[in-house]
């Protein structure tokens, strides 16, 4: 009763207009609570009266990234508009006989070595079906492959260590696994040869394998182009180290150190211990790279991702680029030197630049706004190549920018660059001198 007499008190000092919308705010609630339907929800039919309407697919728009392109918009690899043309060494090198390589890194695993490089998934697992050892990567160990012109992986080698090398092999639709044991007796072999028609045919005539024409072509692609400076006449030695058991070769063994005589011109190549290729000074043959075309960090608005698949059909529909969610108008530089092999406007890519980096990379970079450079024109690390847009079919302004790397896309924010460092201080002062007598030999044997 206390509660009700407090409650009575309280109203009777309202005012006549709140006590009205006090009384009118009561009624309407009474009002909804005692409301029934006049129709019941069980009522209602459950015969499915919908009906169909088929739309044009041509109006339909698919699932894609801002600042990116379209899912469906692919490229074809080997669609000559965005590629650089071949010359006499290149039209002689085979797809299967290209060897890949990859160090592994702190943290990498199998598998993200697979995506940086494009490999397919499905070889992963089916290595793994058939020796899952090969899921240990060891910080250090060299991986080498070679894959055939629909990039199906046909021979996957993991160095363990100096001695130890897993081998997996496609034949007969299915891997095999081998270990192979170095047991023999490694001696240094020299072979010579002179340029008749064309180093590649000269080289073979000689007794290189294409295995070894290309390192030799890779590793002196900033310091002698074989395919366009090679002359008849030219003389080469190269020595290599071929592993032997009770006097018999095993293997083919790999490059140790080459000379080429081009003219009055003395080319120079020698490996050194940590794996590098050096010329007789202890200076690096490499040309190093930016990893990032632009100099502003920009939002990744779609990453390299070769797996990707069309939202709508399912199939699978690579981005082999990185794009960068640029404004219109942001300086686009070149990430090494190089040369311009295309600079065009395309229906899909808009305005863009094909760059040749030696013999071993090509950078491509899509939907600019301005090219700054023509055909033929040299290029140095860091030069200002155009202005990034929104040119071709894209689904806003960026910039997107491939890394190409053996004929085959990689992911250009992930796998290591090629740097230019020479050999240690404290090493240089032994492999000049290990050197100087290294081509010594060669020359006597031309």
């Amino acid at each position: 009763m206390k509660y009700k007499d407090v409650v009575v008190k309280r109203i009777n000092t309202l005012s006549k207009s709140h006590k009205f919308a006090l009384v009118s705010l009561s009624l309407f609630t009474c009002v909804i609570l005692i409301w029934e339907p006049t129709h019941s929800f069980d009522a209602v039919s459950t015969t499915d009266s919908r009906n169909e309407i088929k739309l044009s697919s041509d109006n339909l728009q698919t699932l894609a990234d801002q600042n990116s392109e379209p899912v469906e918009t692919i490229f074809e690899p080997d669609d000559p508009d965005f590629n650089a043309p071949k010359d006499e060494l290149d039209k002689h090198i085979d797809v299967q006989d290209i060897r890949h390589s990859h160090t592994v890194a702190s943290g990498e695993t199998l598998g993200e070595i697979f995506n940086q490089y494009a490999l397919p998934m499905s070889d992963m697992y089916a290595l793994l079906g058939v020796n899952k050892s090969a899921a240990n990567m060891r910080v250090g160990a060299d991986l080498e492959w070679q894959q055939n012109e629909a990039g199906k992986l046909i021979e996957l080698k993991i160095h363990r260590n100096i001695k130890d090398t897993d081998i997996y092999t496609w034949s007969d639709d299915r891997y095999t696994f081998t270990q192979q044991e170095e047991k023999g007796e490694i001696k240094p072999v020299f072979l010579t040869g002179r340029v008749t028609s064309n180093f590649y045919n000269s080289a073979r005539s000689a007794g290189l394998t294409p295995g070894q024409i290309q390192t030799l072509a890779k590793q002196l692609q900033w310091k002698f182009d074989f395919g366009k400076e090679a002359r008849k006449g030219d003389k080469f030695a190269v020595e290599i180290d071929k592993e032997f058991i009770d006097g018999k070769a095993i293997s083919s063994g790999e490059v140790k150190a080459v000379l080429y005589k081009n003219g009055n011109r003395d080319i120079t190549l020698l490996k050194h211990t940590d794996g590098h290729y050096y010329d007789m000074q202890g200076r690096s043959l490499n040309r190093a790279f930016d990893r990032y075309p632009t100099h502003k960090r920009f939002r990744i608005s779609s990453s390299f991702n070769p797996y990707r698949k069309h939202p709508v059909t399912g199939r699978t529909s690579p981005h082999n680029g990185t794009d960068f969610a640029a404004p219109v108008g942001t300086s686009v530089y070149a990430t090494g030197d190089g040369v311009v092999v295309r600079a065009l406007h395309h229906p899909l890519a808009g305005n863009y630049v094909v760059i040749k980096h030696g013999r071993e990379y090509v950078t491509r970079y899509l939907h600019l706004s301005k090219i700054l450079v023509k055909k033929g024109q040299k290029i140095s690390m860091g030069d200002k190549i155009a202005l990034s847009g929104n040119t071709g079919r894209s689904t806003g302004p960026h910039l997107h920018y491939e890394l190409i790397k053996n004929g085959r896309a990689v992911n250009a924010m992930k796998v290591p660059l090629p740097q230019a460092s020479p050999i240690k201080t404290s090493e240089r002062s032994h492999f000049k001198q290990q050197a100087k007598l290294t081509i010594d030999a060669l020359r006597e044997q031309v």
